[in-house]
């Protein structure tokens, strides 16, 4: 036989071809359908999940009523996808499943819904961006349950010239001024029995050119001890310096020790007038995080628009305008305007929602009882893996109270881990010039003690000697203030169990300031040179420094003298003292 090796005949498909490809495709489909319908089923809404069950998004902000409607113990129904040969889906009645949601939401559960004024004037994404830390915020519900049951609250602001005030006309243009008419009116007024004798206090207890440093120890000077909501705002006068982080802190853990136990909101605004962007309050941040109180940032919301406004077009200057005070010749790139403080107030006022709905969730749920079907703030089930010795849990459970929810870290964040640690509340001493009673501002409280020196001849008495003294066009900032070489002032303190004792002065680059030298008792040879003149152009600002710490326990003699020797090239000896402390 001879084979043609030149061109191959075509071979025809035969029929048992054509039937494997049948085959093939209708198994493949098969394939594809269980892979997409039944391993990953997504709802209406879009929500993917790979359980079998339809997703029930019960803390979805937005879409209270949307969830209400949807369990519905009458009509509604949840569909539970069946992996069965026939793939068919079978429906389910729900049996009163979400006893915990309550139909009838307050008003303010309405977070970027239609009826939600403040998402529809900044946005879902700036209202993002400003909640530059949540948390769960487990002490700011218990104080807005209170208001809500009708109990009058105290609001103490601690602050620098921004929360004072400065640049604004009427202190009830002030962003706390505002956020504490929003508390009255959303919680107070609308959600109690008692609304009309429901009474929210505000102390604004700001001080301008203040820092952390100084406020750890003097805070009781500024607002009462029974607050029980403190907002911090300190972001851009301390110094990205770790020692104000430490005075930071020690803030916070003095705040949490007061009677009310507090619950604490950080603001954060912004400053551009400095050589960086970044000030303390980013060190604040990991501060506030590790003591578990939220963080509210204007920075975070404007800065990235300035920024790209100015790329655009170098020369334009109009948003600066806006948010920062200004007059005819200059933008005061330091102190927010109005609308810097109407912006605050409403970034303060949407979270606090937020979280007062949150609250209010978890409460009606914990009236109902647990349900398996939702999963609230304070279910709890771990995996077997984070028990050990048979009860005791590996991770925190807020079923078990403000011990958990509310725990302040024994360590600081500046310690070194250990076993055995465990910081204890300290006794601050402190006696200043910008107290509640010496200030001007018409207030007053039993726990303001107003800085007084001894008299002669410890103290320089007649015209040269120590007095208080203001700037005419600054009434509200007071110092005790000396100006000539040689002036001696002297002071009692009373120390406790650290035997620290502090001297806090002023320190400018343009203020003409000098040097003094100060010592506690007879100590002079011990003592420390405080120099008011700094090289920091356009921060003029209050600073704390130890004098000693090791005096024993009890009652001492501070004293200080300005000195010939000064350090501002234009020979300033002018000296500002704020306050002394001690603990």
């Amino acid at each position: 036989m001879i084979w043609n090796m030149g061109r191959m005949p075509s071979a025809r498909p035969t029929r048992s071809a054509y039937y494997f490809l049948i085959v093939g495709v209708v198994l493949l489909s098969i394939i594809l359908y269980l892979t997409f319908f039944v391993f990953i089923y997504s709802d209406a809404e879009g929500n993917s999940t790979f359980s079998f069950g339809s997703p029930l998004s019960f803390c979805s902000p937005g879409n209270s009523q949307r969830i209400a409607d949807s369990i519905s113990p009458v009509t509604t129904t949840t569909v539970t996808v069946m992996a069965r040969p026939t793939h068919t889906a079978t429906s389910t009645p729900v049996n009163e499943i979400v006893k915990a949601v309550d139909s009838q939401e307050p008003p303010y559960c309405n977070y970027c819904t239609s009826t939600d004024e403040l998402c529809k004037r900044y946005g879902s994404f700036n209202l993002a961006r400003s909640r530059a830390y949540e948390g769960p915020n487990a002490r700011l519900k218990r104080v807005l349950r209170k208001v809500r049951s009708g109990q009058k609250i105290k609001i103490g602001i601690i602050g620098g010239s921004v929360s004072k005030g400065h640049g604004l006309r009427d202190r009830r243009l002030n962003w706390s001024h505002l956020y504490a008419e929003y508390i009255r009116e959303t919680f107070a007024k609308s959600t109690s029995a008692d609304a009309a004798n429901v009474e929210v206090e505000l102390i604004n207890g700001s001080v301008g050119a203040t820092i952390s440093q100084y406020m750890e120890t003097c805070f009781l000077e500024h607002i009462p001890e029974d607050v029980d909501l403190v907002i911090i705002e300190l972001a851009i006068n301390d110094q990205r310096l770790e020692y104000l982080a430490k005075g930071y802190e020690n803030l916070i853990r003095a705040i949490f020790a007061l009677p009310q136990a507090p619950a604490i909101i950080n603001v954060q605004v912004m400053a551009l007038m400095f050589p960086t962007i970044t000030m303390g309050g980013d060190l604040h941040t990991a501060i506030a995080q590790y003591y578990d109180t939220p963080i509210i940032s204007l920075r975070n919301v404007i800065l990235p628009h300035i920024l790209r406004t100015t790329q655009y077009n170098s020369s334009d200057d109009s948003l600066e305008k806006y948010w920062f005070y200004h007059d005819a010749n200059s933008i005061d790139l330091r102190h927010i305007s109005f609308n810097g403080h109407r912006m605050l107030a409403d970034l303060l006022k949407s979270f606090t929602s937020r979280v007062a709905c949150e609250g209010w969730r978890e409460g009606q749920q914990q009236k109902a009882g647990h349900d398996d079907n939702i999963v609230g703030g304070w279910d709890w089930a771990p995996y077997d893996s984070d028990r050990y010795e048979g009860l005791t849990l590996s991770l925190p459970n807020p079923n078990e109270g403000k011990e958990v929810s509310e725990y302040i870290p024994r360590l600081s964040l500046f310690q070194k881990y250990d076993h055995t640690t465990v910081l204890r509340p300290a006794n601050p001493f402190c006696r200043t010039t910008t107290t509640l009673t010496g200030n001007g501002n018409g207030m007053s409280s039993p726990y303001a003690h107003l800085l007084e020196a001894l008299p002669a001849p410890l103290s320089t008495e007649g015209p040269d000697a120590f007095a208080m003294w203001s700037h005419p066009q600054n009434p509200g900032k007071v110092w005790l203030t000396g100006r000539k070489p040689g002036v001696k002032v002297s002071f009692k303190v009373q120390t406790s169990a650290l035997g620290r004792i502090r001297v806090t002065y002023l320190r400018s680059e343009s203020y003409g300031l000098g040097s003094a030298w100060c010592w506690v008792d007879d100590n002079r040879n011990q003592g420390k040179r405080l120099d008011g003149y700094w090289p920091h152009k356009n921060i003029h600002v209050a600073n704390s420094e130890v004098i000693t710490e090791s005096a024993t326990p009890g009652e001492h003699i501070l004293q200080c003298e300005i000195m010939k020797e000064t350090r501002d090239p234009r020979g300033g000896t002018e000296f500002r003292i704020v306050a002394v402390d001690a603990l």
